[in-house]
């Protein structure tokens, strides 16, 4: 049974975290709901558009965990090494790894965006959103060494405000771009990506400027990462990365196979998997609680000690993600209308938001298990599971069920709740069999 002094320990920790990611994913959600007054295509673009942009941050997701679990296991161990040491080769790797893939991304935007929509109208409005937030891959990469920084030294309210600051910049920008306000241009949907891109960059000048204050005595940008340290944060990125990479493509795939049926379903299924998200980011954050504390009693030697608080995190995870769904369990069309505006679309997707609020609970396992699995250095399994689950019986099941057997939306996402429920069995038996105690980081 969990005490309440965990719960307060791990909800000090979670609940900036949930607060922090869920204003990350809003602003894809604000994005949303600034040009769905523009029609269902252009809702259909920016939805390809926001995932094609997700598939190409996942090269650089990987740095938060890595960055995370380096830094709390050495505080658990009591090392004297510079606290910021792990946190410059995470800016390294961002800067190595997202220059290059802003170039390449943005001249292959046209090829990527005709293999996912066949729709002209659909295709003109996603490449130029897609370009513009291609400019903010290397910014995201530093965030992500940042706030892995943050929440290994515990103080993720210095992350959440200024994530809030950056999301009440983004909000601004959409405001102002979209319809072209204040002597502006009216940019359409690229304002929002202007936006979005902007706002990613002033939070790493912020982040830049408040680390060196505090935290300059401790090696920031000083320190250099040797050799050995850089493998490390690799090593323990790239599963990470390689998960979200999978997840991420086979969305787009699963997206390209609903846009087979109907532009109005692609619609609908966009903004069922973006509220299903933020569902889900209450478990990111406890996740990332977990990955904490977890490696940083690993570090102290009491692997037993660690478990606990893993599977406390994964508690309260089904108790409150439940709790949080059941206001869109009840008020489903209200919650859609925010995001669409067409009666038939709204109603194809009442059933499924529900299917989606009475399991994500459940759900949450995955990812609390999975983000802390990766923060101690045990992701491999994990990107099996995920792979194996995702490539080998969700998709196929899709397309068989979709644009084979020409089933709805519904029928669709019967087969969504199907292939989260084994994902989580599995995900929780990792876990559960507790190899990851003895690897070393």
């Amino acid at each position: 049974m969990i005490t309440w002094d965990r719960t307060k320990t791990i909800s000090a920790l979670a609940f900036p975290v949930f607060i922090s990611v869920s204003l990350t994913l809003a602003m894809s959600l604000v994005d949303l709901a600034f040009v769905k007054r523009l029609g269902n295509h252009t809702s259909a673009a920016v939805g390809l558009a926001v995932f094609s942009n997700i598939l190409v941050l996942a090269f650089v997701g990987g740095i938060a965990p890595a960055v995370q679990g380096i830094v709390a296991r050495r505080r658990g161990q009591g090392s004297k090494e510079p606290r910021c040491l792990p946190l410059n080769a995470g800016l390294l790797t961002a800067l190595v790894v997202g220059v290059p893939l802003t170039i390449l991304c943005y001249f292959f935007t046209p090829f990527l965006v005709s293999l996912l929509s066949s729709d002209p109208a659909v295709v003109k409005v996603a490449v130029p959103f897609l370009r513009t937030l291609y400019t903010g891959v290397t910014a995201v990469g530093m965030v992500c060494a940042f706030k892995g920084y943050w929440y290994a030294i515990e103080k993720p309210n210095v992350n959440l405000v200024i994530v809030l600051f950056v999301q009440c910049l983004n909000f601004a920008g959409d405001y102002t771009l979209i319809s072209g306000r204040f002597g502006l241009p009216a940019l359409g949907a690229t304002g929002a990506a202007v936006s979005t891109a902007t706002a990613l960059w002033v939070g790493v000048i912020i982040n830049f400027v408040l680390i060196y204050w505090r935290d300059r005595k401790e090696g920031f940008l000083t320190a250099k990462p040797g050799r050995a340290l850089m493998v490390r944060i690799l090593k323990l990125g790239i599963p990470a990365t390689m998960q979200e990479f999978l997840f991420a493509l086979g969305y787009l795939v699963f997206f390209w196979m609903i846009g087979k049926i109907g532009t109005a379903e692609l619609a609908a299924a966009n903004v069922l998997v973006r509220i299903s998200m933020v569902l889900v980011l209450m478990a990111m954050g406890l996740g990332t609680a977990s990955a904490t504390l977890v490696s940083k009693n690993v570090g102290a030697g009491d692997p037993a000690g660690a478990a606990e608080w893993g599977w406390d995190a994964g508690k309260l995870g089904v108790i409150g993600i439940t709790l949080l769904g059941l206001p869109l369990f009840l008020f489903p069309e209200r919650v859609l209308s925010v995001f669409l505006m067409h009666p038939h679309t709204i109603a194809m997707a009442v059933i499924p938001l529900r299917m989606v609020a009475a399991t994500t609970g459940l759900g949450s396992l995955i990812y609390i298990f999975a983000y802390t699995l990766f923060s101690v250095g045990d992701g491999n399994r994990v990107i099996l599971v995920s792979f194996g689950t995702q490539w080998i019986i969700f998709l196929p099941a899709v397309w068989i069920v979709g644009p084979w057997l020409r089933y709805g939306l519904l029928q669709i996402w019967l087969v969504q709740m199907v292939y989260g429920a084994i994902a989580t069995v599995l995900i929780t038996a990792i876990w559960a069999q507790g190899r990851w105690k003895s690897v070393k980081i």
